[in-house]
C-alpha cells in the first residue's frame, strides 16, 4: 500500500477533480464529489483554488427542485497550449492541444522516408508556434522504450529502430506513445459508452494493425512497454511483413495490403492509402473486385479478432482507424462471425466501430495525454 504525504494527496485529489471536469464538462461540485468519493468541502476548496489560477471557470447552472441551484464547471481551454503530432506511416498531422484536451489541426505533411528528414521537417513546422508549453507528444506507429523518448522499432516506417527523438527538439520535452494506445485512450475518454467498459481491445486499422489493450480500466503496456503489437501475431504461412517475419496478421489484412491487392488489376483514385481504402470501401457493393478484396480482408480480420477475444476475453472490441470506413454490411458479418467463432464463454462480446474518425482518433489521444501531463506540472 502506497503512503502519500499531505501535499502529494492534495495534488492527486486536485488532478482527479480537474480531470473529472475535463472529461465531463458542465459537472457541478456535488457531481464531482459523487464521482470521486471526495468530501464536498474538499471538492469546493480544490475548485476554488483552480478557479483563482484560472484553470477552470463557472458557466451556467444546473437547476434543482430541492434547494440551491448548482453552478456548472468547465476547464479553461486556453490556459495552456502544446504541440501534438500523429506521425503516420505515409502521412503525418500536427495539432495544437488545448488545456481541456481538445485539439485543432494546424499542419499536415507526407512522412519522409528517413528519421533525420522527418524530424527536420517536424522541428521546422513546430517552430512556427511560439508560446506553447515546452512539451510535444507524438503518436508513433511502433513501439517506444520505457523513457518514452526513443522510438524503439517501427517496422512500417522503413524499419526505423532505436531513434532518439528528443535530440531533434532542443527546447521541448518529448513524449512518444504508440498510436494504437493513444487511440484507445481517446475512445475511452471521449465516448462514455466505451469508457464505462473495464476490459477493451482497440484495433487500429491503418497501414499496419495496432492494438490498445485496456484491462480493468487501465492501459496495459506489459513488462517491456510493448504490449498491443497484435499486428505481428503469426497467423498464416504467406505474406512477408516489414518486421522481418512471414505470415503476420497485418501483412495480410492492413489497408496497404487491400489497396495493393486491388491495384494489381486496376488503379484506385486517391492520393494516400487512406483515401484509396476509403474509395475501396465505398465501391464495395458495385465493384466485384472491391468486394472480392474486402471479403478476403474481412475473413482475415475476423480470424485475428477471434484470437484476441479467446486470449483476453474483453467486454468489447473496437475496430477503429480506417476500419470506420468499412461498409455496414461488412461490419455486420464481422460482428456475427466473431460471436459465432469465439469460445462459448465469450459469446456476449461486443464488436463495434470506433466513434472517432480515422483522422482525429490518434491526435485526440495525443491531446488528452498532453493536457493530463501538463496538468501534473501545473497544479
Amino acid at each position: 500500500m502506497e503512503v502519500y504525504s499531505l501535499k502529494q494527496a492534495k495534488t492527486i485529489n486536485k488532478l482527479r477533480v480537474l480531470n473529472t471536469i475535463r472529461f465531463e464538462p458542465g459537472v457541478t461540485r456535488n457531481m464531482i464529489s459523487e464521482k470521486t468519493g471526495l468530501d464536498p468541502s474538499t471538492v469546493t476548496k480544490l475548485v476554488n483554488e483552480m478557479k483563482r489560477k484560472r484553470m477552470i471557470y463557472e458557466k451556467g447552472i444546473l437547476p434543482s427542485k430541492l434547494g440551491r441551484h448548482s453552478k456548472r464547471l468547465y476547464v479553461n481551454r486556453d490556459f495552456s497550449k502544446a504541440i501534438v503530432v500523429d506521425l503516420g506511416v505515409t502521412h503525418s498531422i500536427v495539432g495544437i492541444s488545448f488545456f481541456d484536451g481538445t485539439v485543432e489541426v494546424v499542419d499536415e505533411f507526407d512522412t519522409p522516408d528517413t528519421p533525420e528528414e522527418c524530424f527536420r521537417v517536424l522541428t521546422e513546422k513546430v517552430s512556427r508556434f511560439p508560446g506553447v508549453f515546452p512539451l510535444i507528444v507524438i503518436g508513433v506507429p511502433g513501439s517506444v522504450d520505457k523513457t518514452h523518448k526513443k522510438l524503439a522499432f517501427a517496422p512500417n516506417l522503413n524499419r526505423w529502430r532505436d531513434i532518439d527523438v528528443e535530440k531533434y527538439f532542443k527546447v521541448f520535452e518529448v513524449y512518444l506513445e504508440n498510436d494504437a494506445n493513444l487511440a484507445a485512450l481517446a475512445e475511452m475518454m471521449r465516448n462514455k459508452h466505451f469508457g464505462d467498459r473495464k476490459n477493451i481491445v482497440y484495433i487500429l486499422v491503418r497501414e499496419g494493425i495496432g492494438g490498445g489493450i485496456i484491462i480493468e480500466g487501465k492501459l496495459y503496456k506489459g513488462s517491456f512497454n510493448a504490449a498491443g503489437e497484435i499486428g505481428h501475431m503469426k497467423m498464416y504461412d504467406r505474406g512477408p511483413c516489414f518486421c522481418g517475419r512471414v505470415g503476420c496478421w497485418e501483412a495480410n489484412t492492413s489497408i496497404s495490403h487491400c489497396v495493393r491487392q486491388y491495384e494489381k488489376k486496376k488503379p484506385l483514385p486517391g492520393n494516400t492509402m487512406y483515401e484509396k481504402f476509403e474509395t475501396l470501401c465505398r465501391i464495395y457493393e458495385e465493384d466485384p473486385l472491391a468486394k472480392e478484396v474486402l471479403d478476403e480482408f474481412t475473413g482475415i480480420l475476423i480470424d485475428g479478432i477471434v484470437n484476441l477475444v479467446n486470449i483476453l476475453s474483453p467486454e468489447i472490441v473496437i475496430v477503429g482507424g480506417e476500419g470506420v470506413f468499412l461498409p455496414e454490411s461488412v461490419f455486420e458479418v464481422i460482428v456475427s462471425e466473431t460471436r459465432r467463432q469465439v469460445h462459448p464463454m465469450d459469446k456476449e462480446v461486443s464488436v463495434e466501430k470506433g466513434s472517432l474518425s480515422n483522422k482525429e482518433v490518434v491526435l485526440e489521444g495525443t491531446s488528452i495525454l498532453s493536457s493530463m501531463m501538463i496538468s501534473e506540472r501545473l497544479v
